[in-house]
């Protein structure tokens, strides 16, 4: 694997986008050194890196037990804009199967309710499923487990060269890289399981409650055929009464006894069919006062229209005349003027003459009436008047029938007298039929009080023969899994105990060539043996001699501190970058040189070193100079409250 680029927007102290290429250029310019003071933005690089790769899992320095959402909202550059997002980024190359692929994840987020947004791209192309289960495909990249061995800090190395520490160190190492921790957490759960299963075969069902809820079911079950019984009778009868009862009315029916019972709303409702033919009878008096009567003499209404007719007609033809006679006189004079002869003159005006008496008509006039009060007459009073009355008619036949009606059922009424009798005889029914009908719905809730408690004791059975036939089972299961969980756990202790020994013997080696090689005295220690039981080590010179840990100098300590790391690292097996933070920090000069000249460009194919100035000064930087691919140099600008990555080292 190869960390080619990381991309920084608004985050921590890193204000705008920031981007550092750290490729290395060759198998031997392997290093990328980043340096600034304390305080400008180097372990917030390192923190970054962690966040990108394990999200909430990430373990970085400055978040303690703070939420994950709350760390990111704290990781947000305060001089940034409020709408400018906080993006961090990480590319990557790694080989699979033999080709190479091109791995860049991005997270970012932004605003006061925080939500993360990640994006994961193999070669430049979104990966929607590597982006959702982007947890599980990390580790194939970069073992969580793995990762203080390759990402850690040079001021802890003084902690971890405590021979306890140190021992600690060896065991979370070896447990960490052969996978160890789970097989002993595989074991701690076959004790659990085992506990469980063990209180499983203690805790067994007592037959005597099944026998006793089977007694409670046979008790419920002889009640509830009671009940029905109880309730057949009931119904039978109830039968007999209603018959009876239905026998009675019919009687009561055929004597009057229901008009009897109704006398008082027949009464009424006489009284109201009066009123009703009453107010009839007054519209149809207040119709006859008025237009009414001329109905009675239609056909002298009809002569004196037809009298009327022809008066106008004779009108009409005077007024004809009398037009006539001027015009003819006019016309009679205008001839004269032209000289018409007296002969032509008179027989003109004898046709005229002729002309105007034709005209006239004669006829005894003595209406002297309008032509229109016959047609009002006719047309709208008579009509609307002869409409009234018939509806009125009408009206006054359906009340007098209503009355009729009301006043045949009042005089077919029987007396008290004859119903007294059969009156009381339909009451003491009625007691008998609603008694038994109170009987049938007290008998119908019992039955259903029951046979809810028999369904609920049921139930309970039924669980009970569950619970003991699975008890039985789980009692056989429990003996057959109890037996095979101890025999796995002891093959488990077995197996961790080989596959240590078969790998501790390995790490030794691994950890004494790293020490060598760091420490440059071959003559201090020759042996290294790591004691199974606690996992403390012990140092053998060339005289087979037996060294303590305490005769180590400390900072030969330190030293063998990075040993364990680098050769932990190395006993992985896994082709992963080293990051180091402060790595001469707490160091003296003479071990500095050390890691220097025989540590840095071998510690991995690729090395970043976040360091300062007083660390890695400008000899030890002259000296790493032939292995850098990369120099950076991180410094804080109060103009730009931002800390900047300039190329180049301090120097």
């Amino acid at each position: 694997m190869i960390i080619e680029e990381i991309s920084l927007q608004n985050f921590g102290i890193y204000k705008g986008r920031h981007i550092i290429n750290l490729k290395p250029l060759s198998a031997k310019k392997n290093i990328t050194l980043l340096g600034g003071l304390n305080g400008s933005g180097k372990t917030t690089l390192l923190n970054a890196l962690q966040l990108i790769l394990y999200g909430k899992f990430a373990k970085c320095s400055n978040r303690g037990q703070t939420n994950y959402l709350d760390y990111l909202r704290q990781m947000m550059n305060r001089y940034a804009k409020p709408n400018e997002a906080t993006i961090i980024e990480l590319q990557f190359q790694h080989f699979k199967f033999g080709h190479q692929e091109t791995i860049r994840i991005q997270r970012a987020w932004s605003g006061n309710n925080i939500k993360e947004v990640l994006e994961v791209r193999r070669d430049g192309v979104l990966d929607p499923v590597m982006t959702e289960q982007w947890y599980e495909y990390v580790e194939e990249f970069i073992p969580s487990r793995i990762i203080n061995l390759f990402f850690f800090d040079g001021e802890k190395i003084e902690a971890l060269a405590n021979p306890n520490q140190t021992a600690n160190l060896i065991k979370t190492g070896i447990y960490t890289l052969l996978g160890l921790d789970l097989v002993e957490r595989l074991a701690v759960d076959l004790l659990t399981v085992e506990r469980k299963r063990k209180q499983q075969l203690k805790s067994e069902q007592n037959i005597s409650q099944i026998n006793q809820l089977e007694q409670e079911i046979e008790q419920l079950t002889i009640q509830i055929k009671i009940i029905v019984e109880k309730q057949t009778a009931s119904q039978h009868k109830l039968t007999k009464l209603e018959a009876k009862q239905e026998q009675l009315l019919q009687n009561y029916r055929q004597i009057g006894g229901e008009l009897f019972a109704a006398r008082n709303e027949i009464e009424t409702q006489l009284i109201l069919a009066k009123q009703k033919l009453a107010e009839v009878e007054d519209k149809m008096r207040q119709v006859a006062a008025g237009h009414a009567p001329l109905l009675m003499v239609q056909n002298l209404l009809d002569s004196a229209q037809k009298q009327s007719d022809k008066e106008t007609k004779v009108q009409n033809s005077h007024e004809i005349y009398r037009a006539l006679q001027q015009h003819d006189a006019k016309l009679i004079n205008l001839l004269a003027q032209q000289n018409v002869t007296a002969q032509v003159l008179s027989e003109i005006q004898q046709f005229v003459k002729l002309e105007q008496q034709q005209q006239l008509i004669t006829t005894d006039c003595y209406l002297d009436a309008r032509p229109k009060i016959f047609a009002h007459l006719s047309n709208t009073i008579l009509q609307q008047i002869q409409t009234e009355i018939q509806q009125l008619q009408q009206q006054l036949t359906i009340a007098g029938n209503e009355v009729n009606q009301h006043e045949r059922k009042l005089t077919s009424i029987p007396d008290p007298e004859s119903l007294e009798g059969i009156t009381q005889e339909l009451k003491l029914f009625e007691t008998q039929i609603q008694k038994t009908n109170l009987s049938l719905d007290s008998l119908a809730l019992e039955k259903q009080k029951n046979h809810n408690i028999l369904e609920r004791k049921q139930k309970k059975l039924a669980q009970n023969y569950a619970i003991k036939v699975e008890e039985q089972f789980n009692q056989e299961l429990s003996y057959y899994f109890l037996e095979q969980s101890e025999r796995v756990r002891d093959t488990l202790v077995k197996f961790k105990t080989t596959i240590i020994q078969k790998h501790i013997r390995r790490l030794e080696k691994l950890i004494l060539e790293s020490f060598q090689q760091l420490n440059r005295k071959a003559e201090l220690i020759n042996e290294i043996k790591i004691d199974l039981n606690n996992y403390h080590l012990t140092f053998y010179n060339n005289s087979q001699e037996k060294l303590l840990p305490q005769h180590l100098s400390a900072g030969e300590r330190q030293l063998l501190a990075v040993s364990i790391l680098w050769g932990l690292s190395r006993a992985s097996s896994q082709p992963l970058p080293m990051i180091i933070d402060t790595p001469l920090s707490r160091l003296d000069g003479k071990h500095r040189d050390n890691l220097i000249k025989n540590y840095f460009h071998q510690a991995s194919h690729q090395i970043i070193l976040l360091s300062t100035d007083e660390e890695i000064n400008k000899k030890y930087y002259r000296e790493l100079k032939p292995f850098i691919a990369n120099s950076y140099h991180i410094l804080y600008e109060e103009d730009k409250q931002s800390s900047i990555i300039k190329d180049g080292y301090f120097f």
